[in-house]
């Protein structure tokens, strides 16, 4: 009979395969609980999570399986709601809007804006919200108010201050979150470039995270982990039944 040290697939297969999967579901209610953190939040983007299965070599040279993890961000359009502010802004269609963060550029679909004390445009976190590559200074100093074309051209004192940049990335599932609605260029994201999608004055896009699915998605995780709970008791119960039984052999 050949004995296996450690970890071994036939005979603690059921066991792993339920802890694994337990582990599955903590990381999905890790996911589904910061959307639902969110779903109020202005342009924030959904998180989605999948899992999948990929050969893993024990230290014996055998193999088993393991789950392996993938997670992408919905960035399907949140609906957009008016709110007549003027610093208010919304991106109709793909593209971000660029920030300049504490640590460098930082890219969101939030624009709920304001003016700091040195007239800048600037996010809710104080972030100055770029133009041309500098932040935007909007001082309106005839009192005409200040209006932004769908082309993204503002206008104060009735003549063109500058432009705000809308960008886009090859492959936006490469961007790196960095907490809420921010995002951070990676390698894999690609090359950014000018976006075409016309930008609404006025407006906010809300967060495209469904509330009421994310709720129907909570009860399922609770459930599956109890099921799992449940499989791991009986295997332990019928571990503690061969034992006794071998016990009682002779």
């Amino acid at each position: 009979m050949d004995i296996y040290s450690g970890l071994h697939p036939y005979s603690r297969l059921g066991a792993m395969e339920a802890l694994e999967g337990a582990i599955m579901l903590e990381r999905e209610l890790e996911v589904t609980s910061n959307n639902l953190a969110n779903s109020n939040t202005v342009g924030f983007k959904a998180h989605k999570i999948t899992f999948h299965e990929y050969l893993l070599r024990e230290q014996d040279g055998d193999k088993r399986t393991a789950k392996g993890e993938q997670g992408w961000a919905d960035f399907s359009a949140g609906s957009l709601q008016k709110s007549d502010n003027p610093y208010d802004m919304a991106i109709d269609g793909p593209g971000f809007f660029v920030v300049q963060g504490p640590n460098g550029l930082l890219y969101t679909r939030a624009g709920n804006f304001t003016l700091d004390s040195k007239y800048r445009l600037v996010t809710k976190e104080g972030y100055p919200v770029l133009g041309d590559g500098a932040p935007i200074t909007l001082e309106d100093t005839t009192g005409s108010g200040v209006w932004l074309s769908e082309d993204g051209n503002f206008f104060v004192d009735e003549t063109i201050s500058s432009k705000i940049d809308v960008v886009t990335f090859d492959d936006p599932q490469g961007l790196k979150r960095m907490g809420k609605n921010y995002f951070s260029a990676t390698k894999k994201a690609g090359a950014q470039t000018p976006a075409d999608s016309p930008v609404k004055q006025g407006y906010i896009e809300n967060s495209n995270v469904n509330a009421v699915m994310e709720m129907v998605h909570l009860i399922d995780l609770n459930r599956g982990y109890e099921a799992q709970q449940k499989s791991l008791q009986a295997i332990d119960q019928l571990d503690d039944k061969a034992a006794n039984n071998l016990g009682r052999v002779g």
